[in-house]
């Protein structure tokens, strides 16, 4: 995912802060001042917290306890951030959220140790949830397994090797993992597991509508550094293509899966998508925005 994620509405300022203290009080210790320097900078450098947001929306449209809901987002960042710590390394990104990567202010052997600690602090934070432990933690490293998958696919990326279903499942696997994960675990802990399917497929759909934006946005960047890009992708499997009608059917293709990540989230229960639905509205007008002459109304 990039840097500039749309944020849905949220008034939720005194959780989102109990969050951050919580992955806090979680990550650092006593007598690891590098670790923990770093830990600070890296949270504090920026970062829409989308996913400790919609965590905590849904579950409180759900009935979940305050506390569960904070759990659940602090546990789907620490995620998500440890993904981020260990993609700048492995992507050698000097730059993070506008400011130096953590690897390159400190090193890249403290900064990975940092995200390890992030992963394990994550199963931590969910174990002291009262309502469905166990579930919750199974889940949390099912989704924690295709992310992984989906980042070794990226790192292997050659546009001459892939088709269009290949992309999308690369990033189904890398981005629909963690954008799913906390709708799914809201429905784990209010025991509406039935509903599990319908978030995945909110979470996958919207994951590869941001991608495809992302690409659109970072298209001669990408092209500069070699990087994975919808761009090159489909051109390379048809060379009469050209960049102008490439990025058309991208554009096209973010508009229909923004549409069904919305359907899907207005089936969630008890209206637990509304804020999800909020967010492809947002990534809808910035896809138009992008070249509104041949935007579809969604």
């Amino acid at each position: 995912m990039g840097t500039h994620e749309p944020m849905p509405n949220s008034l939720h300022a005194e959780p989102l802060r109990a969050c951050e203290s919580l992955m806090l009080d979680a990550l650092c210790r006593r007598g690891a001042d590098r670790l923990n320097n770093l830990i600070r900078y890296h949270l504090e450098s920026g970062g829409s917290r989308i996913r400790a947001r919609l965590a905590l929306e849904a579950g409180e449209a759900l009935n979940l306890p305050t506390a569960t809901c904070i759990a659940l987002a602090a546990s789907c960042e620490l995620i998500h951030n440890a993904s981020l710590l260990h993609d700048d390394i492995q992507d050698q990104s000097t730059h993070r959220r506008g400011k130096p990567a953590a690897w390159q202010c400190f090193d890249p052997n403290t900064a990975m140790c940092a995200g390890t600690l992030m992963l394990s602090a994550a199963f931590d934070v969910l174990a002291k949830i009262d309502t469905n432990p166990v579930k919750l933690i199974r889940h949390l490293h099912q989704r924690t397994a295709d992310l992984i998958v989906g980042q070794t696919a990226d790192l292997q990326y050659e546009a001459q090797r892939w088709d269009t279903e290949q992309y999308l499942q690369i990033v189904t696997g890398k981005s629909g993992a963690l954008l799913a994960l906390p709708l799914e675990l809201s429905l784990i802990a209010a025991d509406r597991g039935y509903a599990l399917q319908t978030a995945k497929q909110a979470g996958e759909a919207f994951a590869i509508a941001y991608q495809l934006a992302d690409d659109l946005a970072d298209w001669d960047d990408d092209l500069a550094l070699g990087n994975c890009n919808i761009i090159a992708v489909i051109q390379a499997q048809d060379a009469s293509v050209s960049a102008q009608q490439a990025r058309h059917h991208a554009r096209l293709l973010a508009q229909t899966h923004l549409r069904q990540a919305c359907e899907y989230a207005r089936q969630l229960p008890d209206q637990s998508g509304q804020s999800f639905i909020a967010l492809c509205h947002t990534l809808t007008l910035s896809v138009c925005t992008e070249s509104s002459t041949s935007c579809e109304k969604s």
